[in-house]
């Protein structure tokens, strides 16, 4: 007897083991929640309209790089780059563009009395902004608007997902409206094809996820699946309030990993 009870004992020690193993696994694949809110003043939302297969986009992708840097006291803003697919014919498809994307440009250019989409198109709370002054001059402006909308984002990776909930006050006289983003930073490519051919294009804040539209509440949950392509490190969520014309209200957002939080 006496023999056997080392081995009886190593068995248990090593289920223990594996027991352990996978707690402290599972612990890795969820996070603590965040909640982050809004301010006082309006928080613009910066859309740029962009494609790896177009020349002319490098430049304000870079520039949109640059505004990413600007400290939140300095200009309060929401960036998205919107990669579309109608330049992926030429010799290059662009693996961040989405159909969705192309179509909430036209949407916009709708609003806006366009005939036609281009890019690199800026849009800032949904109106057209021709040009990097104009853009900044928008979202100084924005900033200087009282918000009539306050937001609290709380949100948390658990396991393969994002669990988002928004709790909201606001004047419920007017319908609102409500959508979730992720976006990702440091994603490059190398482009082979195309007018952008041997260049090494560097991205910031590149739309992986838009929701549709949700009518705003006092509190609204939302669950988004992690695709396997997405570096969790590098990925930030918001939510943004417009109404059904496109009129802007609010917005608020945060990276998701509090390592990488400025």
């Amino acid at each position: 007897m006496s023999s056997l009870k080392p081995i009886y004992w190593a068995k248990y020690l090593w289920l223990f083991v594996i027991s352990l193993t996978a707690l402290l696994a599972q612990s890795l694949l969820a996070s603590e929640a965040i909640t982050v809110k809004s301010g006082v003043y309006q928080t613009a939302v910066i859309e740029l309209y962009t494609s790896e297969g177009c020349s002319s986009c490098p430049p304000a992708d870079r520039w949109l790089n640059q505004l990413t840097k600007i400290p939140t006291k300095e200009l309060n803003k929401l960036i998205l780059a919107f990669h579309v697919d109608y330049w992926d014919y030429i010799g290059w498809k662009d693996i961040f563009a989405n159909p969705a994307h192309t179509n909430r440009q036209r949407h916009l250019a709708r609003l806006n009395q366009q005939n036609s989409v281009y890019t690199p198109e800026f849009f800032v709370n949904g109106l057209e902004a021709r040009g990097t002054q104009s853009v900044i001059n928008k979202i100084q402006s924005t900033n200087k608007i009282l918000s009539t909308i306050d937001l609290a984002l709380t949100f948390q990776q658990q396991d393969n997902k994002i669990l988002l909930t928004l709790s909201s006050q606001f004047d419920p006289e007017f319908l609102k409206f409500v959508r979730f983003v992720v976006y990702e930073n440091n994603l490059s490519s190398q482009v082979e094809k195309g007018e952008n051919a041997g260049k090494n294009l560097h991205h910031q804040q590149v739309v992986r996820y838009l929701s549709p539209k949700k009518t705003l509440k006092s509190k609204i949950s939302h669950q988004i699946k992690i695709k396997p392509e997405w570096n969790v490190s590098q990925l930030g969520v918001g939510a943004f309030v417009q109404s059904k014309s496109g009129t802007h209200f609010q917005a608020v957002s945060s990276l998701l990993t509090p390592q990488t939080q400025k």
